[in-house]
């Protein structure tokens, strides 16, 4: 049972593997990293092994389900207070280190030490991830099934709660969903994670949970406590009964092992420790997934390859590609920005959306915006300005003798003029700042002729355009 409010989302790819026969090659450098001693000699390699060798040629759901039915009986490990040797006559793995953070809620699992050895890249003796595991492990079935390419896991290695949507904020560790979108059913009681994001980014909204189209190896999302504040758990669906209503899914961490568990949509109750509620109520959402082929490299075309921005204004940047992605990362001056798994940006049907959050507190001035997609990049020129009218030295929107008095103090060194804001947008003569741009403006105000087109609106790139 979950009992922390957030969780390790389930570790995807951008795009993912071809639907191929996968099994398990004689152990090398490569396998000795990816999978323990320990483990290896367990009869749940074996039958890793064996569940792969069978579900070869079948769907990546088929597969994951496989893998997940293999570990079946796994059982987590805490080193705090357990006697290793003991642990082994038990039963219990025992894959590494004594050091695990949060032990007694992690656990020492080959599952969370993939995770952390193969993904994260960190030493086998660091501690572990203070992470609850239900979601590691169904990350590592995906894995194991060839939905997932090893490299694109470490590309989208990020942090967000265990749900199937991709832009909520980080509270776990790990990976964002790849999901197609029309894959994933919401429920009702999800409604509420949704409201907030573009309703046209979503297929299949407040579907009936007596409704969704449940298959094995389908993923589900549960709220124990059938708020859906939070999507605190996820397993892998095994078998739906449309006539009794009761779902069969095997899961990891579920009191501490990998195990099958039913739960029927109809009663009432308190189930894994949750208040009472109905058990439909605790369904958040369901997910269909297949094997697809990697996006092949192309030239990516877009809208705009040249694009200015106005810092003050109401929303963020577009720009439309003809890249088939669903992953769009975006890095300004070779330093990573965000993407849509994980930050304010959308990107839908090519269309990538970079929100305002991301970009406000950027400098003025030119920088260089490489869009990146899993089937090319685009490098753009991104241009961020802030509006000001030409010799309005206090920035109240007027030109008024108050502008002038600043520039005077300005000039005499009784003032500053910080980051040369005033300086930039009344040298309305381009000579640099002096007593001819007072000379103009007076005029100006003064009603004569005006060649600097002062009290106009015009674009202040900062010191580097």
């Amino acid at each position: 049972m979950i009992k922390k409010r957030f969780l390790c989302i389930v570790l995807s790819a951008a795009a993912v593997l071809a639907s191929t026969a996968f099994s398990i090659p004689s152990v090398s450098a490569k396998d000795d990293f990816k999978y323990s001693p320990e483990y290896q000699s367990s009869p749940y390699y074996e039958k890793l092994t064996a569940a792969l060798e069978d579900s070869a040629g079948k769907s990546a759901m088929e597969k994951t389900l496989a893998v997940a039915l293999s570990q079946e009986g796994y059982k987590n490990y805490s080193t705090q207070g357990v006697d290793i040797e003991q642990a082994r006559a038990d039963d219990l793995l025992w894959t590494g280190a004594e050091l695990r953070m949060n032990a007694a809620q992690t656990g020492n699992t080959e599952y969370t030490r993939w995770a952390q050895r193969y993904i994260m890249d960190r030493d086998e003796n660091s501690q572990y991830l203070d992470c609850d595991w239900c979601a590691i492990f169904v990350s590592w079935c995906l894995y194991q099934a060839g939905y997932n390419d090893d490299e694109r896991l470490k590309r989208y290695y990020y942090s967000y709660y265990a749900e199937p949507r991709i832009e909520f904020d980080a509270d776990s560790w790990i990976m964002a969903y790849n999901f197609n979108q029309q894959g994933v059913y919401y429920t009702p009681k999800a409604h509420h994670k949704l409201d907030k994001y573009s309703w046209n980014t979503y297929y299949h909204i407040d579907v009936d949970p007596f409704e969704i189209p449940y298959q094995p190896g389908g993923l589900i999302f549960f709220s124990w406590d059938a708020s859906g504040e939070w999507f605190d758990h996820v397993g892998i669906v095994v078998d739906y009964d449309d006539d009794t209503h009761v779902l069969s899914y095997t899961n990891g961490n579920s009191d501490g092992q990998v195990i099958t568990r039913q739960i029927d949509l109809d009663v009432e109750e308190e189930f894994r420790g949750q208040q009472f509620a109905k058990n439909s109520d605790r369904v958040m959402a369901y997910v269909e997934y297949d094997a697809q082929a990697p996006l092949k490299q192309k030239e990516i075309i877009a809208e705009n390859t040249d694009i200015e921005w106005n810092r003050k204004g109401a929303s963020g940047i577009k720009n439309q590609t003809d890249s088939e992605s669903i992953i769009g990362m975006a890095y300004m001056d070779d330093n990573y920005l965000g993407s849509n798994i994980e930050s304010n940006m959308l990107l839908r049907e090519g269309l990538f959306t970079i929100g305002r959050s991301e970009l406000v507190g950027k400098d003025l001035g030119t920088h260089r915006l490489m869009l990146k997609f899993d089937d090319g990049d685009v490098p753009v020129t991104l241009r961020i300005y802030e509006p000001y009218v030409i010799g309005d030295a206090d920035g109240d929107g007027y030109v008024t003798i108050l502008d002038v008095t600043l520039i005077q103090r300005v000039l005499a060194e009784f003032d500053p003029d910080d980051d040369g804001v005033i300086a930039r947008r009344c040298d309305v003569d381009g000579s640099g700042l002096g007593v001819s741009d007072v000379t103009a403006i007076q005029r100006k105000i003064a009603q004569f002729d005006d060649p600097c087109h002062i009290g106009e609106e015009a674009k202040d790139f900062g010191s580097g355009r």
